[in-house]
């Protein structure tokens, strides 16, 4: 990769950052101030004076109340019906409207009817009604133009989850009793497809009144609004917009209520109730628009006609990720995530631009056991999180692969990888093939067929070459004597107190937390080679400057997206490599010629 090209990649790069940091403060001022008008950014046009607006229709001094009630009925319509078949399960006292931001949590246990506790039906819904205070009694007064409702539904069917994680000795710990002809093959540890009841339910209320000019009410909020018209029939008022996030319940909040593979009226439910967490907050205008933008975006991800099928578990990760972070943590983390893959891709361009120009005959003060330390991380590494991939986002996943693409490319440099393939298909070696163009090249200067000079071997390059030989030699010993019982002894405890779903789950558990105990074994013989050279030009420098932004951008991304325990601790292991590294870099000089003239005058020197 030449210079000039990767100084076009890398502007390329930061312009499409720019560009998408551009895009997200676009988004973000849209969602969050929708009738504003922002020259250049969000543009708006003028309307006449007095144009009609829309205004929230609860207007202080105002108090409400709320109520929910449990149903087998979808729909309210037939009043008198639906409430004598239903029954309240949770009722909030009159609230001041004043208090824009309420929160409001409870704990209800919600029996399950006869009639369902023999089927697979899913009919049994909740309803919360907000509307003024004095208008709930008996119950709710269902024509009031005031009131805001919503409904969620509490039972699904899903497959259920198996634990397939058990002692491989003797085979205790998993759900054996499921494993069966019946269980469904869509995920690796799912189960029949069983009712599941919801334990988590978060309704959400803007309180707010904020006010859209007619005929310029934001289109993703239109299907949730409902009007109600003054008595000069001029401004449309809306009643509070009311939702269940679809972002707060995720698979894991959706429990199992038999531990059978089927329903029926000889094996019935075996729970008679569902405990739930239910919330009623209220929100901003920005954040509902944001949770149902996210949503409706997760949905698209799991549409057949995504070009990346996204999974149950990646999806949840996602929801994870937006809605359990604050919102300003939330911000921050859409930028990091946003830096981490700039940083990534630049330092990958790095090392491929640095590496492309090596060969095995330029390799003086690389230490080859490092490089293949790395290989061997990178690819346990991949197969661990694919082994993992319900606990891992894709991003992780993408990042890790092609990072071991990269580190098995730079193995092949190592190995003359490249050179043995042109042996095998031209049947010459590429150094002879080097030697004859450089001899046809000097013999058409001279007139003669004078042998090109071939430079000596300067003390510098020897020294490199006699200090990376024993540095990995002595990285061989202390993996032999320290590696391998380590690695036995973790492996046969392992084995024998720790559940795993098969024997290479635990291969590639027990290979993973060998790699990362012993990360430092794998940097230490190119910080020892720096270190007796005094230098470290022999490195990919920019390269490393990038992993050194990457690294503490990580240990912020690891606290957000989801993936194992071990991925965690690796970052820590990374911030004090690099700090040693970078300390390297600023106390030694450079050392090695910085083009090609100054490489010409030492070699005459040498001469």
């Amino acid at each position: 990769m030449s210079g000039r090209f990767s100084k076009v990649v890398s502007a390329v790069a930061i312009l499409a950052f720019c560009w998408y940091m551009l895009g997200l403060v676009r988004v973000a001022l849209r969602l969050l101030y929708p009738t504003t008008h922002i020259p250049l950014i969000k543009p708006l046009p003028k309307l006449p004076e007095g144009w009609p607006v829309h205004r929230l229709a609860w207007r202080e001094p105002f108090e409400y109340e709320a109520s929910m009630y449990v149903s087998e009925m979808e729909s309210f319509i037939d009043t008198p019906k639906f409430f004598n078949s239903s029954s309240r399960v949770w009722h909030l006292d009159p609230q001041n409207l004043s208090q824009k931001r309420p929160r409001y949590s409870s704990r209800l246990e919600i029996d399950i009817p006869s009639a369902l506790r023999t089927t697979n039906s899913t009919s049994l819904y909740i309803f919360l009604f907000v509307q003024k205070a004095g208008q709930s009694s008996p119950h709710p007064n269902t024509s009031d133009p005031l009131m805001a409702y919503a409904r969620a539904q509490l039972i699904n069917i899903r497959p259920r989850k198996i634990n397939r994680e058990h002692s491989l000795i003797d085979g205790k710990g998993a759900d054996v009793h499921v494993l069966n002809s019946e269980a469904g093959q869509e995920e690796y540890n799912t189960g029949p497809w069983v009712p599941h009841g919801k334990s988590k339910l978060n309704w959400e209320i803007v309180l707010e009144d904020n006010q859209f000019d007619k005929l310029r009410i934001p289109p993703d909020i239109v299907p949730y609004l409902r009007m109600k018209k003054d008595k000069q029939l001029r401004n449309l008022n809306y009643i509070p917009l009311l939702w269940e996030n679809p972002l707060a319940a995720r698979g894991e909040h959706w429990v199992p209520l038999t531990n059978q593979s089927s329903v029926s009226a000889e094996v019935p439910l075996e729970a008679s109730t569902i405990d739930i967490d239910v919330t009623l907050r209220g929100i901003g205008l920005g954040w509902f628009r944001l949770s149902n933008c996210v949503y409706q975006g997760l949905l698209e991800l799991r549409s057949p006609r995504a070009l990346i099928q996204f999974t149950e578990s990646d999806v949840d990760s996602l929801k994870e990720m937006v809605y359990e972070v604050n919102p300003t943590m939330l911000g921050i983390t859409m930028i990091a995530m946003a830096l981490h893959m700039l940083f990534e891709f630049l330092a990958y361009k790095e090392e491929v631009s640095f590496w492309s120009k090596k060969d095995g005959a330029n390799l003086q003060g690389i230490s080859r056991s490092s490089i293949f330390m790395s290989l061997a991380s990178a690819w346990i590494s991949l197969f661990y999180i694919m082994d993992r991939r319900s606990e891992t986002n894709i991003v992780v996943l993408l990042g890790s692969a092609v990072g071991a693409l990269v580190e098995g490319w730079k193995a092949t440099k190592v190995l003359h990888i490249g050179d043995l393939w042109f042996t095998l298909r031209t049947g010459y070696r590429r150094q002879d093939t080097q030697k004859q163009s450089k001899k046809k090249n000097t013999k058409g200067r001279t007139g003669k067929g004078a042998p090109p000079t071939v430079p000596k071997p300067t003390a510098e390059s020897s020294l490199r070459e006699r200090v990376q030989r024993e540095v990995d030699r002595q990285t061989a010993w202390y993996m032999v004597r320290v590696c391998i019982p380590l690695m036995v002894a973790y492996a046969t405890f392992s084995l024998v107190y720790q559940q795993y779903e098969s024997y290479l789950s635990w291969i590639l558990n027990i290979s993973l937390v060998t790699v990362y105990s012993l990360e430092f074994i794998q940097m230490w013989p190119q910080l020892l080679i720096n270190h007796k050279l005094k230098t470290v030009d022999m490195l990919p420098l920019t390269a490393f400057l990038y992993r050194f932004l990457l690294t503490f951008i990580d240990d912020l991304y690891a606290l957000v997206v989801p993936m194992p325990l071990i991925e965690r601790i690796g970052t820590l292991r990374d911030d004090v490599v690099f700090v040693v590294l970078c300390y390297q870099w600023f106390k030694f000089p450079r050392r090695k010629p910085v083009n090609d003239s100054e490489k010409d005058e030492e070699s005459k020197k040498n001469d």
